[in-house]
């Protein structure tokens, strides 16, 4: 009984088959720059350097963003004065060209500690530091952007995709306009 539920049962995999039934516009994470998202319901799927870097706007101008996140990545400031801030020791200012990915990732483990006040919050963002292929992201406003009125953090998995609609694990189903895919998201399948 239990094989013949799970055979009528979809897993989302992020592939264009999972986007056949929706009903608006479906962009990859490098056309963020070209679209106009003003009064727009954006849903996010996956996280990269394209939407880290661009969110804030997007909250700037969007109505309501949900990002489903696929799994949390490591985020290190984009200026100078915020990698300083978190640098204080004159050994890292001098030699930050030479950072191993284990103090990178205490760094944007430092980051998100500084950014995120909320403990939860700060919790679904955190991303694992023993995986061994690290992907470091730049951004100075990513968290802040998380932290909008109008932008949701959802961590539950993707059930189904539907004409205008997004419904995850937890039943929760997010009304969108668009939706933007993550390029690594992209690769992670390849």
């Amino acid at each position: 009984m239990a094989n013949q539920q799970d055979a009528n049962h979809h897993i989302f995999n992020n592939s264009l088959e999972d986007f056949a039934q929706f009903r608006g516009v479906l962009l990859n994470s490098e056309q963020l720059k070209d679209f106009d998202f003003k009064n727009k319901k954006i849903a996010i799927i996956g996280i990269d350097q394209h939407i880290v870097s661009e969110l804030h706007q997007l909250c700037q101008v969007a109505d309501n963003i949900m990002v489903y996140q696929i799994k949390p990545q490591f985020v290190l400031p984009r200026t100078e004065r915020l990698l300083n801030k978190l640098i204080q020791h004159p050994l890292f200012a001098k030699n930050r060209r030479l950072f191993s990915n284990r103090i990178k990732s205490i760094l944007a483990l430092r980051f998100l500690e500084d950014q995120v006040p909320n403990h939860w919050l700060r919790h679904l963002l955190s991303p694992n530091t023993a995986i061994q292929n690290k992907t470091f992201l730049k951004s100075d406003h990513y968290y802040a952007a998380l932290q909008q009125p109008n932008c949701i953090l959802n961590t539950w998995p993707i059930i189904k995709i539907h004409n205008h609609t997004i419904t995850a694990l937890d039943d929760h189903s997010f009304d969108c306009d668009v939706i933007v895919r993550s390029e690594l998201t992209e690769k992670s399948r390849k």
